[in-house]
């Protein structure tokens, strides 16, 4: 077994290729969070349903894994899907529906939580099959 110190495993194995992720984890974040608002603004209801929290996990465990496969990084994983989810979230999505919308503070706190849960989740997991997938393929 080849021992991995601790940045490789938490950062990837190349610095520019860390910095162009994590950039991409800022646009992913814009692109969230300008998705969710139109979607709750006008309304697409044929796009609204395959990019709705499950076609979205799927897609991001997707994107997740590609991340991996190129560079890998468990951080950087986390960061893609935090950075995802906390744009659905700040947009109310999932959030308010069945009562009062919470207030800012309320919705930043649902917002961290909320995307920390689902970066372990999803970014572990896709972490997961893209470092398997690139160790298989050799």
């Amino acid at each position: 077994m080849v021992p991995v110190d601790t940045r490789t495993l938490l950062l990837g194995e190349d610095r520019k290729r860390t910095r162009r992720w994590s950039i991409g984890a800022g646009i992913l974040f814009l692109a969230s969070i300008s998705y969710f608002a139109v979607v709750r603004t006008v309304g697409f209801p044929q796009i609204h349903l395959l990019l709705w929290w499950q076609g979205y996990a799927v897609l991001l465990t997707i994107f997740v894994a590609v991340q991996a496969y190129s560079n890998g990084g468990i951080g950087v994983s986390w960061l893609l899907v935090f950075a995802a989810v906390a744009g659905v979230i700040l947009n109310y999505g999932g959030i308010g529906l069945s009562g009062a919308k919470p207030g800012l503070l309320w919705l930043v706190r649902y917002a961290v939580v909320g995307s920390a849960v689902a970066a372990a989740i999803v970014g572990t997991l896709g972490f997961t099959i893209g470092t398997a997938v690139r160790r298989i393929a050799g």
